[in-house]
């Protein structure tokens, strides 16, 4: 067997009911979907995380790292994505839209594994073969706290056990919507914070410190991703376990940000960390370290939540699923729909591969030519 061809689909679209996290107001949803496809007629599909631009992506795909693949033996994995991430590391490019890229093809080809072995993805990547995962409701969004605390209740509504929050707006007011929202759920739900990166070290300690009788699992991203200082000094100043590395790349990212000893809940993400061959070499980092791992998801396609659930159903220090509740049309590109949480777990599939097809009368409308 051997890879044919290997395509990239840049996606855009705009959403019914903007949201807001710190810093960001989502009009849109970008993606872009990898195919590979064999000489013997399988084919892969994967998601390359993109924030913006995902046509800049699909040029990284087809014409740097698709020419160093096709012909190849799609079972050699690990192999693969080395000859991929050299073809920039030595140059000193070695994060960002590139690793992004072999993310999407990597899951691709992951995909193209299981269905060759008849066996799912999580079952071929060999790990501790989850078949049901605990998972948290995300996101309670920024808003007035009345809106917030009805979001909140939704959540638990929908059977959640555990839910996140998104912060970032001002100190004073973030606490008092968690106060608010730990009243009105009571003192069995599962709180998690998100700062998203919106604060100085000072600023997240002091944060940190409001929080602390409310209960709270995790303070996440307190700081940008890149300020390793800050993340030791909010470690140190306050109470809450830190979570971080959404924003993080390979498992040599991740080596420099666990080194810091400040965070407690790992957060890799399948569609930029570099994929499922390099996500499990970030959870075996995790794993020696003691630390807890849980998978970010983020505001992407329904594709990028599938992998993570088959990385996160394989992976030794997995702890909790991120399941993001947002109505956006990219949550909906497959012939059949995804998993969802029930009683706050989720089943996997039984499928081979990944267990998902692409609807193409669905995300036509979406392509960016």
């Amino acid at each position: 067997m051997k890879i044919e061809k290997v395509e990239a689909l840049a996606l855009n679209a705009p959403m019914k009911n903007p949201i807001r996290i710190s810093g960001t107001r989502f009009t849109e949803v970008r993606a872009l979907i990898v195919r590979v496809t064999t000489d013997d007629g399988l084919t892969g599909i994967g998601e390359s995380v993109v924030r913006s631009a995902p046509r800049a992506t699909r040029h990284l795909v087809e014409d740097m790292l698709a020419p160093r693949i096709v012909g190849k033996d799609p079972m050699d994995a690990g192999g693969l994505w080395w000859d991929m991430f050299t073809a920039m590391r030595q140059r000193g490019h070695y994060k960002g839209h590139f690793v992004e890229a072999i993310s999407g093809i990597d899951v691709a080809l992951w995909d193209i594994i299981g269905q060759a072995l008849h066996l799912p993805t999580y079952r071929a990547l060999h790990g501790h073969g989850r078949r049901r995962l605990p998972c948290y409701g995300s996101s309670v969004f920024q808003g007035e706290p009345e809106e917030m605390v009805d979001s909140a209740r939704g959540f638990l509504d929908r059977g959640y056990r555990s839910l996140k929050i998104k912060l970032g707006m001002g100190i004073r007011r973030d606490i008092r919507a968690v106060e608010a929202i730990r009243a009105a759920v009571g003192p069995e739900v599962g709180l998690m914070v998100d700062a998203n990166s919106a604060y100085s070290a000072a600023e997240a300690v002091t944060l940190g410190r409001g929080l602390e009788p409310l209960d709270v699992q995790w303070l996440e991203e307190p700081v940008p991703p890149d300020d390793l200082s800050g993340y030791r000094q909010v470690r140190a100043g306050q109470p809450l376990p830190i979570a971080g590395g959404e924003g993080e790349f390979t498992v040599y990212g991740f080596r420099d940000l666990l080194a810091t000893e400040a965070v407690d809940i790992v957060q890799p993400d399948i569609g930029r960390v570099g994929g499922l061959t390099e996500g499990m070499r970030i959870d075996a980092l995790i794993q020696s370290r003691n630390l807890k791992m849980c998978p970010h998801t983020g505001m992407f396609s329904a594709l990028n939540v599938i992998a993570a659930l088959h990385f996160a159903a394989a992976a030794p220090r997995f702890h909790l699923f991120e399941f993001m509740e947002v109505d956006h049309p990219l949550m909906d590109i497959f012939t059949e729909p995804i998993p969802r949480p029930s009683d706050g777990f989720i089943e996997l599939p039984d499928s081979c591969g990944l267990g998902v097809t692409l609807d193409m009368d669905k995300i036509g409308r979406y392509i960016e030519d």
